[in-house]
């Protein structure tokens, strides 16, 4: 029968076949079902049984190899789908540190454009707002303030006088005394900043809003604007408070000569727990003391 010679082929093939090599399941099992449905037609039911059985086992050998195959296929599609995906994250990353840095150095640029504009009207006092910022960064980190918050804080503090740009030179450039009234409008730069800056829907401008109204704040509710004491007045202003105090006192004004370092840092142990924080003062003291504080020095 040619269905018999068709099946002794096969299997001769299959038996001299390397090890491992793709087996013709699906021709075994066609030829199987023919021969059972052949001895099922002569009433020999013991070989159809037989042939059958074997139709069977073939026939779950080449689907399970078809299912083999589609997983292969399936994970060597997912490797690749993986591969690509880790690719485009690293590109996406990379698209979002170049934006960040850019950002950021936009920002630095911006702040240092409005902290410089507010300066040159106030005498040829050096680089004293981007000294106030790095070191109020210093003093923030000594307190346990995060890396990210310092950083901010850092160029924030550089507007803490921007309010001035709106006080009248006769008053911001007086070189006496000011009289009580005259005190009063320089008093306003405060509230002037906070509001020139609150309107910015950026943080770090938002931050320096607060630095701005805050920064004359004093610890026993005698400073300005709003008179707020101790810890009701924001730690950003508490610190930038002593740091722009001690650079004022070290910086030579048309009514004053320059105070050395440690006369400042004196004055404001003295003042500690009256116009500033006691703990913000401890910090700024022990990085002057550690040679910690950045250089005063023009770069």
């Amino acid at each position: 029968m040619e269905a018999h010679a068709r099946l002794d082929q096969l299997e001769r093939e299959q038996r001299m076949s390397p090890e491992g090599a793709e087996q013709p399941h699906a021709e075994l099992a066609a030829v199987h079902w023919e021969l059972s449905m052949l001895y099922q037609f002569l009433e020999r039911y013991e070989l159809a049984l037989r042939h059958h059985q074997a139709f069977y086992l073939h026939d779950v050998a080449r689907r399970n190899e078809h299912a083999q195959a589609r997983v292969s296929r399936l994970n060597r599609e997912q490797r690749r789908q993986a591969g690509e995906l880790t690719r485009q994250s690293h590109l996406l990353e990379q698209t979002v540190a170049d934006y960040t840095a850019q950002l950021e150095a936009t920002q630095v640029e911006m702040t240092e454009l409005l902290a410089s504009a507010a300066e040159f009207r106030d005498a040829p006092l050096g680089p004293h707002a981007r000294w106030v910022g790095d070191a109020s960064a210093c003093v923030a980190l000594g307190l346990g303030v995060s890396d990210e918050d310092a950083r901010a804080l850092n160029l924030a503090a550089r507007l803490h006088d921007i309010g001035k740009l709106a006080i009248p030179d006769s008053i911001l450039l007086k070189e006496g005394k000011l009289s009580p009234a005259e005190w009063v409008v320089m008093r306003t730069h405060t509230v002037l900043g906070e509001r020139l800056l609150i309107r910015s829907t950026s943080p770090l401008l938002r931050l320096a809003a607060e630095v701005a109204l805050s920064h004359h704040e004093h610890w026993d509710g005698s400073g300005y604007p709003r008179g707020l004491s101790g810890e009701a007045i924001p730690l950003v202003g508490r610190i930038v408070s002593v740091v722009d105090s001690f650079d004022a006192l070290v910086s030579e004004r048309p009514y004053k000569p320059a105070w050395t370092p440690e006369h400042a840092l004196h004055y404001l142990r003295r003042a500690a727990g009256r116009q500033f924080d006691p703990q913000v003062v401890e910090s700024f003291g022990r990085l002057f003391e550690q040679g910690d504080l950045p250089s005063r020095e023009e770069p």
